[in-house]
């Protein structure tokens, strides 16, 4: 049975290792952190079937967006591919956003050499908008595409180019990238 075990001190580094091998130079550690010790409105979690964890997946909130759950470094590991971890995950976020009374899930990725998860999110009812927003610039390296779901019987308004600070998150990564290497390289971080 695939189950949400939410990421705390206990399981932070575990979370952390599992994320960047999946996802070599890009760290969710200050997300992850900030989640943690409520510095933001981040939830973070290790999917889990039965005993064995599958993978890692999470819900944030724009605070200029109280109606929009966004999902958050979400990943399954290569090995429990095409088990339908990724699908019954993903309807477990959309139900906690539900439970937590959102309307609308979304979430960005990247447009460029990223078949399979765009295949996987409109297979899954997501319907896709490229996102351009000149206060954003890093959008221009990375192309990358916001994709939403009605969560309720309304249909899902486009997000329109409104800033996803995503200049910002790589700056985050960046940084937390850099946290891990001291860690890894015998600093401590707290």
């Amino acid at each position: 049975m695939v189950k949400l075990i939410k990421i705390t001190e206990s399981n932070l580094q575990y979370a952390i290792s599992l994320q960047e091998a999946m996802f070599p130079g890009e760290s969710a550690r200050l997300n992850y952190e900030d989640g943690i010790y409520g510095r933001a409105p981040y939830d973070y979690y290790l999917i889990y079937d039965d005993e064995v964890c599958v993978g890692f997946i999470g819900l944030y909130q724009y605070p200029e967006d109280n109606e929009s759950a966004w999902l958050g470094w979400f990943g399954i590991l290569e090995e429990y591919r095409k088990h339908h971890y990724g699908t019954e995950a993903l309807k477990m976020f959309e139900d906690l956003a539900r439970s937590k009374n959102y309307k609308y899930a979304r979430l960005y990725t990247d447009e460029a050499d990223n078949d399979a998860a765009i295949a996987f999110y409109e297979y899954n009812g997501y319907t896709s908008e490229k996102y351009l927003n000149p206060e954003d610039p890093v959008c221009y390296k990375f192309p990358t595409l916001i994709f939403s779901k009605s969560l309720c019987d309304e249909p899902v308004p486009l997000w329109n180019n409104r800033s996803i600070h995503l200049t910002e998150q790589v700056e985050k990564q960046d940084a937390g990238q850099k946290i891990s290497d001291s860690v890894s390289d015998g600093g401590i971080h707290k």
